[in-house]
């Protein structure tokens, strides 16, 4: 049967497959193992459990007594201040402190002091806390029943004189602190206070703070002004850059503030002098806060306009080049040049007074800055008083508090008494039986687990194949044709022979015989077959001959050749002579047809071993193996050779190249995994084709070899009159 499957699903199904296959190789092997070697975890098991007994029959008569101890969770005052212990905590220093060897120490010197007569005696103390409560059992185990007793005795005492001598000693540390820390208190308070004292004396807190709010008060007050000072420097800055714009502005600013008055100034004039009369009405009527530049500027402008509007009506009459036209366009022109000189000087004007409003500027923030310095300063004294204040006001409340908390100690220390009393005494002695039960039960697990621990240890070390399941995990690329099953009879097996009653064993091999028919060769049908195996002692020749027995049944002409040239036994099988054989035809001394002896077997013919003889390797590979071997092909239907092992000599290796197929033997629970796969490489290695692998001597009480699972479905035919003992040969399994 052919190893690789083509499934649907492809890969994914021959991965599933292959890990169900060494799932079941594991399950195999240890039901194998556990099969063959149970009586070694009965030998363990035993082996644990008389342990157990020798140790507890070993034991010397022991004594036990008891005593119990009561805590409380935590030690509380009154007050705020709590002398306190966690819960478990607590009792886990109560556990440990009763089991330390200095307890114990303590407690044998007690015992010596009150009671001198007594012999000293090995005590083993045990505490326990009873779940879900504060009380504590103390074991003592001893073999002085009356020793016992006195020394849990002072063992307890012991216990409360150390929790008692501890708690004073803590107690009065933590006084101690408490006392330092109130004299620091009290430092803090008084340097703090000192500091508060010369402030106040070095500096007058009712001027500082008016100081400081006169120095706001200013402060403020010359911001505005420098708020001020920077507008009209803007304004300034505009103006420069457009002078008729500004002065257009001003003109109306002080005409609004004028009111009417300038317009009186044009009354009951004639001509000429109405038009001078409108010109000092535009530089006189509204001159209030102006500059003389400024007042030019305005009377100028307006004299241009009123020439304009005389040019424009005499333009409505006569010509540009009329005398009048001309003299009055030549007046326009130097009025228009006055215009500029004036202009020329307002901008002037503008750049000294914004030079006086900056230097104006620079003094305001001079003056901001020393202000400034001066409201820091007072902030600063008028701060580290309130500082100083607070920082006296917070240690007088200190050492208030800390001196509060001492007295609060004190009396705690006074009336606080330790809670963890002895409830029970230790009661008497008595004799203490061993129970039986759970430590055999220990033994018993404890050698069933070593047992099991050594046997999967040895069996790490063990690569030996138990079953198909494991062989097909290790080698899944090999193709197994068969599996046969081992014969549990004593004694030699004997050969297959027609109408066989070892249903099993025979249809193993008619199995085998199948694989070979039915195998997809992927060519021509191989008539040329050698049968080996990686060590000896593997079944490998007895499976060779039952195959040959098996093919010549099924009416094959069939050649069995012993090519065992160095320890062949093919012909004790069949009980025929050993010489002459292959050894002498391949030396040439006789044709290869002249040592042929039939067998009892129709249709089987056997070609025995021949004499030993040195350098086998070199005739196997001579041109006179090859024709031998082309010879046999074209006269018998199959040529079966039994060879040597493949890891002890060369023999095979050199030889099953030139043979059609190799069929590979390898015994269950026998052959190393490791030698059958240096044997396979080594075989791949020489190009060997590899036709598949026979198990033998597989365990038919496995579920996975098939046939023993349905033996009750062959049929034994009913025996007759004894038969003549044709084939009866024997062989060696």
């Amino acid at each position: 049967m052919e190893q690789n499957l083509t499934l649907p699903g492809g890969q994914v199904q021959s991965s599933t497959l292959h890990r169900i296959h060494e799932a079941s190789a594991k399950f195999q092997r240890y039901k194998i193992l556990l099969r063959r070697r149970w009586w070694f975890l009965l030998l363990t098991a035993s082996i644990g459990v008389c342990v157990q007994a020798l140790t507890i029959t070993g034991k010397p008569q022991i004594f036990r007594s008891l005593a119990k101890l009561v805590a409380g969770g935590r030690m509380v005052a009154n007050g705020d201040l709590q002398w306190q212990e966690q819960l478990q905590d607590f009792y886990g220093t109560i556990i440990e402190t009763i089991e330390s060897a200095e307890m114990i120490r303590k407690a044998r010197e007690r015992v010596h002091a009150l009671h001198p007569d007594l012999k000293d005696s090995d005590v083993e103390i045990r505490v326990a806390q009873t779940k879900g409560s504060a009380i504590f059992n103390i074991l003592a185990t001893g073999s002085e029943p009356k020793y016992t007793q006195i020394f849990l005795n002072s063992l307890l005492d012991e216990f409360i004189a150390f929790r008692q001598s501890i708690r004073e000693q803590a107690q009065g540390k933590v006084l101690s602190t408490f006392l330092q820390e109130v004299v620091n208190k009290q430092k803090v308070m008084e340097e703090k206070s000192d500091l508060l004292q010369r402030f106040c004396s070095a500096n007058n807190i009712l001027t500082i703070t008016n100081g400081q709010n006169e120095a706001a008060y200013f402060l403020t007050q010359l911001k505005g002004q420098r708020e001020t000072q920077r507008t009209a420097l803007a304004e300034i800055d505009m103006a420069v850059q457009n002078v008729n714009a500004a002065m257009q502005q001003r003109e109306r600013l002080a005409s609004a503030a004028s009111g009417n008055g300038a317009s009186a100034a044009s009354g009951g004039k004639n001509s000429g002098e109405g038009t001078q009369g409108a010109g000092e009405s535009a530089g006189s009527g509204g001159n209030k806060g102006l500059t003389l530049a400024e007042q030019d500027y305005l009377r100028t402008k307006g004299q241009i306009t009123l020439l304009t509007t005389k040019r424009e009506t005499l333009l409505e009459t006569f010509k540009e080049s009329h005398p009048q036209v001309l003299e009055i366009t030549q007046e326009i022109r130097g009025q228009e040049a006055l215009l500029k000189r004036f202009e020329s000087q307002i901008q002037q004007e503008m750049l000294s007074q914004r030079e006086a409003i900056n230097r104006m500027v620079l003094v305001l923030d001079k003056q901001i800055t020393e202000r400034e310095k001066e409201a820091l300063d007072l902030g600063a004294k008028l701060a580290e008083h309130k500082k100083l204040e607070n920082d006296a006001l917070v240690a007088k409340e200190a050492y208030q508090k800390m001196f509060e908390r001492a007295e609060n100690f004190q009396n705690m220390f006074n009336t606080q008494s330790d809670y963890v009393a002895v409830q029970e005494r230790a009661t008497t002695a008595s004799e203490h039986t061993e129970d039986w039960k759970m430590p055999i039960i220990i033994g018993l697990i404890v050698g069933l687990g070593a047992g099991v621990i050594i046997l999967l240890l040895f069996d790490r070390l063990d690569d030996r194949m138990n079953s198909f399941s494991e062989f097909q995990a290790l080698f899944p690329g090999e193709a197994v044709l068969g599996q046969i099953p081992e014969q549990r009879q004593r004694g030699d097996v004997a050969l297959l022979r027609p109408n066989d009653d070892r249903h099993l064993y025979a249809e193993a091999f008619r199995t085998i015989r199948s694989s070979i028919l039915f195998k997809n060769w992927n060519g021509k049908a191989p008539k040329t077959i050698l049968c080996t195996s990686a060590v000896p002692n593997e079944g490998k020749t007895t499976v060779t001959s039952n195959l040959a027995v098996t093919m010549a049944l099924a009416g094959a002409r069939v050649l069995l050749a012993d090519c065992d040239l160095r320890r062949g036994g093919v012909s004790e099988l069949f009980k025929l002579p050993a010489t002459p054989g292959l050894s002498e035809a391949l030396r040439g001394k006789l044709h290869w047809r002249d040592a042929v002896q039939e067998t009892s077997i129709r249709n089987l013919d056997l070609l025995a071993r021949g004499d030993v003889f040195d350098q086998t390797s070199e005739m196997l590979l001579s041109k006179t193996a090859e024709e031998m071997l082309k010879e046999m092909g074209d006269e018998y239907d199959y040529v079966i050779f039994d060879s040597a092992p493949v890891l002890v000599a060369d023999d095979t290796a050199s030889f099953a190249p030139k043979l059609d197929t190799v069929l590979f033997i390898v015994r269950m629970s026998s052959t190393m995994a490791r030698l059958t796969g240096k044997a396979l490489d080594l075989l791949y290695e020489r190009q060997v084709n590899v036709g598949g692998v026979i198990l033998n001597r597989s365990s038919s009480n496995l579920k996975e070899y098939t046939y023993y699972n349905y033996a009750s479905y062959y049929y034994a035919p009913a025996k007759s009159s004894p038969q003549p003992a044709a084939a009866a040969p024997v062989a060696k399994s």
